[in-house]
């Protein structure tokens, strides 16, 4: 079944938009992200410790609990504590940069938890990135399992607390089995033959498998699997990738923002010599304090006829000599943060512009960068903070969803964004070429934006030029076909200098559930140094933008509210996010994109400052409300997540999650959660 068809044939059985009942197993030729099929694999030997033991030599299985105190990890656990001690004072953001000032930890990630004995790592996700097959260092791509640290406490005598925290680790795998090559033995059997079209076919096997959870993770794990100990196993680790929030700040501390998240990434090579995973350069993340002092270096390198086309088809890889060993991404507002734009300034507009003009003049074509703009955004999102916080949830593209057992006040319902899904036709084309003994096309189109080409299989969907899609409103050549879909307008929730005619794909005739209820411009007084200034009666006159452009939209009927950032009145510190959303003041006659949840109200924010539980905050100072309802093919909006929804609310929508801001969920969140009883280690 060619790619397209195959993939609607997997969106339409799996139930998403469709009502059916979920068959959650079915995207799996390219991820595995069903939590109850995810804690089986888990058990049946992919938990990270079992996975490194025999990489750090221990013939014993390994507890998950205090795993970062494995001589393996130390160097993360070590690199990872300084990371949140130094970053308030590193930070280009004059807010954060005062919290070095201040004796107040509460709004930092807790280094103790690290440290903790009740600390774990959840396997939330396996990824095959057979797309990544273009890269020098494996012919047929990575293989990433994902993680989610979770801390189980006993905060008072019989009374435990848990929760997962913002913090995930991929463990990288070399897709190509080296046992298929090497030795089999016992624990290890020789692969199939070892090639690219075998792991591939494996893969392509694994997502037509209709299975129960438990059924399907052992099909994954046996002979046949795609993650059986011959396919996957310690031997081919390459790397760890951590992305963490190291600190919060709340909406009544960062007003315009409605709160301010700064998200920490960086990335360990393993070193089979000393078993241990050290700290290295990260992928495309330029330096700028670098590249600041040699600019002329880096544009030498990097306007070639052979770097403008990887960059054009999305395959780039920025010399080492450039990269950065850390990186800082911040939200909310996605691209159009000046820190999420690593490289702004780095280079000369008119230099670009020569060298592309060159490149077409010498007979080379581009697909994607058309202008300089074109180029400008290319470069910054293959740069880890970018990707990151392009159409982002909360810092991250993955998740993981929660597993039933999970209380529906703390629980993710879509494992994934918005940009991860629909980049799923274009990984699984590459699946299906690699198992047709093919060279696979590894081009992609912009992270913001779906190539064309795979429209079609995303047809039916919120993923290409739907509601809360980014879309475009001038006259580029190199987005001017981002446009919305039937019944929806592109409207500036987040206008951006660095990024201008950008915005969000939302309802035309009026305002519908979900819809941003306020728009406005982040202003940039320097690089890192962003302000966000709403075009609202306080403070229309002080932004750039027409301020007749894009109004708060009426509100439709009678019973709908807007849920907003009152950070005009400094006497009502509430939660929101910058633009805010349109609800349904209750749960009666909803709108068909709407579903019954539930919204935090005034109060959480003081209630979780004051250390009170979760669950306490939770009960009393949330409502009901109809709210944007989601699911993996209708995702919310940018900086929005689809929460899962509540079975006990007889006006929830079955199959549906509901959108909020993600910082109402408690794992989403490093600040509120308890503190004083985190055991003490030495350091």
């Amino acid at each position: 079944m060619r790619t397209i068809g195959r993939f609607l044939f997997l969106l339409v059985l799996a139930g998403f938009g469709a009502g059916a009942a979920p068959a959650a197993t079915l995207d799996s030729s390219v991820a595995v992200t069903d939590p109850a099929t995810l804690q089986a694999l888990e058990r049946g030997g992919l938990s990270i410790s079992r996975l490194l033991g025999p990489a750090i030599g221990l013939t014993r299985d390994v507890d998950n609990r205090g795993l970062f105190s494995v001589r393996a990890l130390t160097p993360v656990r070590n690199a990872v504590k300084q990371e949140i001690a130094d970053e308030p004072a590193a930070s280009p953001d004059p807010y954060v940069a005062g919290l070095a000032k201040s004796k107040d930890t509460s709004q930092k990630f807790n280094p103790k938890y690290i440290d903790d004995n009740g600390s774990t790592l959840d396997l939330t996700g396996v990824v095959n990135r057979l797309d990544r097959g273009y890269l020098g260092h494996t012919e047929c791509g990575e293989i990433r399992l994902i993680y989610r640290f979770h801390y189980s406490v006993e905060e008072k005598l019989g009374e435990r607390v848990s929760s997962r925290l913002p913090l995930t680790m991929s463990l990288v795998f070399n897709a190509k089995p080296t046992a298929a090559t090497g030795r089999a033995s016992k624990d290890r059997p020789r692969a199939a033959d070892g090639s690219c079209a075998d792991v591939a076919r494996r893969w392509l096997a694994a997502g037509g498998k209709d299975l129960a959870p438990e059924q399907l993770a052992a099909w994954l794990r046996s002979d046949e699997g795609p993650l059986s100990g011959a396919m996957l196993n310690s031997s081919q680790i390459m790397r760890l990738e951590l992305n963490m929030q190291v600190l919060r700040l709340s909406a009544s501390t960062r007003r315009d923002f409605g709160g301010h998240a700064e998200y920490l990434l960086k990335i360990f090579k393993w070193d089979p010599a000393t078993a241990t995973f050290q700290e290295s350069r990260m992928e495309n993340q330029i330096d700028r304090k670098t590249v600041l002092a040699d600019r002329q270096a880096f544009a030498k390198w990097l306007l070639t006829d052979r770097n403008i086309y990887d960059l054009d088809r999305g395959r780039l890889i920025v010399d080492d000599k450039f990269l950065a060993t850390s990186a800082v991404s911040v939200a909310p507002g996605g691209m159009a943060r000046s820190q999420n734009n690593i490289a702004y300034g780095l280079l000369d507009d008119a230099a670009v512009d020569k060298a592309l003009k060159d490149y077409v003049a010498r007979g080379n074509a581009l697909r994607s960068i058309k202008s300089v703009a074109g180029f400008n955004l290319r470069l910054n999102e293959m740069s880890c903070t970018g990707c990151h916080q392009t159409h982002g949830i909360a810092g991250f593209h993955y998740t993981g969803a929660d597993p039933a057992s999970e209380p529906r006040r703390n629980a993710v319902f879509v494992p994934g964004s918005a940009v991860f899904f629909a980049d799923l036709p274009r990984r699984l084309a590459i699946v299906e070429q690699f198992a047709a003994g093919e060279h696979p096309d590894f081009s992609k189109g912009f992270a913001a934006r779906p190539d064309a080409k795979f429209a079609d299989a995303l047809k039916g969907t919120d993923l290409y030029n739907g509601w809360g899609s980014i879309c475009y409103r001038g006259t580029d050549e190199s987005f001017k076909d981002w446009t919305c879909g039937e019944g929806l307008r592109c409207a500036g929730v987040h206008e951006s200098a660095i990024h201008p005619g950008f915005g969000t794909c939302v309802s035309e005739a009026g305002t519908a559930v979900g819809d941003p209820v306020e728009f406005g411009e982040i202003r940039m007084s320097k690089w890192g140094s962003d302000q966000y200034c709403r075009l609202s009666p306080a403070t229309a006159k002080a932004c750039a933008i027409d301020p007749t452009r894009d109004k708060k939209p009426p509100i439709k009927l009678a019973g709908y509210g807007a849920a907003r950032q009152r950070y005009d009145n400094p006497e009502q510190k509430t939660g929101g996010f910058p633009g805010g959303m349109l609800r349904k003041a209750s749960c009666d006659k909803l709108p068909d994109e709407a579903s019954c949840g539930r919204l935090a109200k005034t109060g959480f924010n003081d209630c979780i400052g004051s250390g009170k539980d979760h669950k306490y905050c939770t009960r009393e100072f949330t409502k009901t409300a109809g709210l944007r309802a989601c699911d993996k093919t209708h995702p919310c909006r940018e900086d929005y997540i689809c929460t899962a929804g509540y079975e006990d609310l007889a006006e929830a929508k079955p199959g549906k999650g509901t959108c909020i801001p993600p910082y109402f969920i408690f794992q989403f969140r490093v600040d509120g959660h308890p503190r004083s009883w985190v055991q003490d280690t030495e350091e």
